[in-house]
């Protein structure tokens, strides 16, 4: 995808007209402001499964092992199937268009959540949802460079990606919070509701914005500010598509150091996020399932707006070579991020858990902001968009093996602190391992952006 800077200007431009060309008009903006709502919006639908994990495993005899599958599997595979697919078909019927039957696919699969009573009709319901919300990476990032010209789009990135972390701690709160506000109101729902359960109920209200986003998603203006109108160079990158091939052979070592440690420190997140909900209440007498999904999504928001902040902050006071810098801050985030997980072996009270989770999403985060510059910089740029969508199967990967390795050593260990003894049995040597790899990347990828500069 051409930049702005390939534009040839008409004769007699000067730099200031340029500089108005590349100011991003208002519609940009609102533009961005609705592809955050609708991210924000499927947070909460991925995030309200987690919560409800053990009314499922009450009313339909799940165990953890396919909990597990369920959260991990059910989501990991699905969404790493279908990512490459909605981009080939967002790039030749439209994004807005295949965005907005995504949306579709996840909320109606959320709905449909609330009507299963076996873990079949679960685990396939929630396969819907992965597969609609494959949609938001590839192509809401392939949407940015045709409403934001080159100058602003780092900027424009660099807050759809903070907004996107949030929302996973918005997601829990806001799912958290829905599920208690039912709990305490049950009796006044409608008739047609109040003979369900709250948790069936709180699928459903998660699940009806769904047609508001899409009607929203219309309204959109695409500017193609990416040197072609927006949805068009289709032939020219399918002809380009075996050029990958030998790029990643060519390039393997800094490539599988990069995103083998993406893979590694996506593990913990993953474990905590599915698990968490379910291991406080049997390791603590008294928390219940709506307070952790609150007490939670504070913790990893807290961590979050810390780690997008150590991230610049780092960045600028670390001295050195600038193309190792990013390697260098997160290889420091890496190995720091072992020693809190420790705290949930020995932690006696159930904040301390809240707090050691808050400084590993910080860590994490401060890791996860580098990796688009650092992505970029690996990648030509006419390969640069398929290399960043492996960012998300990696990822999604990684979060789907997390949740089953941990349901299934769980019932091999103590049953009151169990989940907690396994998410650490699987976070530790992950987080170490990712460090390992991004000091061995050092070479390798200096050796690759030289290639790709040359």
């Amino acid at each position: 995808m051409t930049g702005l800077a390939d534009i040839e200007l008409p004769a007699g431009t000067n730099q200031m007209d340029a500089g108005a060309i590349e100011k991003a008009p208002a519609s940009a903006w609102y533009a961005l402001a609705i592809l955050i709502g609708t991210t924000l919006f499927a947070f909460v639908d991925r995030q309200i499964i987690n919560l409800i994990a053990p009314s499922l495993q009450r009313d339909l005899g799940i165990s953890d092992l396919q909990l597990g599958l369920l959260q991990g599997l059910g989501f990991a595979l699905f969404a790493s199937l279908a990512a490459y697919p909605i981009g080939w078909l967002s790039d030749r019927f439209g994004r807005r268009l295949v965005l907005g039957c995504c949306i579709m696919v996840w909320s109606i699969s959320t709905a449909a959540c609330a009507f299963q009573t076996s873990f079949s009709g679960i685990f396939a319901a929630a396969a819907g949802i992965a597969i609609g919300e494959a949609a938001l990476t590839p192509v809401i990032f392939s949407m940015l460079p045709d409403l934001f010209p080159e100058r602003q789009r780092n900027t424009a990135n660099f807050i759809f990606f903070a907004v996107a972390l949030l929302g996973a701690a918005l997601g829990l709160a806001l799912g958290g919070f829905t599920l208690d506000l039912l709990a305490s109101n049950h009796d006044a729902l409608p008739a047609i509701f109040s003979r369900m359960d709250s948790w069936r109920v709180a699928l459903i209200l998660v699940a009806a914005p769904g047609p508001l986003f899409v009607i929203l998603l219309t309204t959109i203006r695409m500017t193609g500010n990416s040197g072609h109108p927006a949805g068009t160079g289709t032939s020219e990158r399918a002809a380009d598509f075996d050029k990958i091939v030998p790029f990643l052979r060519e390039h393997w070592r800094a490539i599988a150091c990069i995103y083998g440690a993406i893979f590694a420190y996506s593990l913990p997140l993953g474990a905590v996020s599915a698990w968490l909900p379910v291991a406080m209440p049997r390791a603590f007498a008294g928390v219940d399932v709506s307070s952790v999904g609150v007490q939670l999504g504070i913790a990893m928001g807290i961590g979050s707006i810390t780690g997008l902040i150590m991230a610049p902050v780092g960045m600028k006071v670390l001295r050195g070579d600038a193309d190792l810098k990013p390697l260098r801050l997160a290889r420091f985030s890496l190995s720091i991020a072992a020693l809190p997980v420790m705290v949930m072996l020995f932690a006696w009270q159930p904040w301390q858990i809240y707090a050691a989770v808050g400084v590993q999403v910080a860590l994490l985060l401060a890791t996860g902001a580098l990796m688009p510059g650092v992505l970029q910089q690996l990648s030509p740029p006419h390969l640069r968009s398929r290399l960043l969508s492996l960012l998300g199967i990696a990822g999604a990967i990684a979060g789907g093996l997390a949740p089953m390795m941990v349901g299934a050593m769980s019932g091999l260990l103590d049953p009151q602190r169990g989940l907690l003894t396994a998410m650490v049995i699987v976070g530790l040597p992950a987080w170490i391992l990712a460090a390992i790899l991004m000091s061995m990347a050092r070479r390798p990828f200096l050796a690759t952006i030289a290639a790709i500069r040359g």
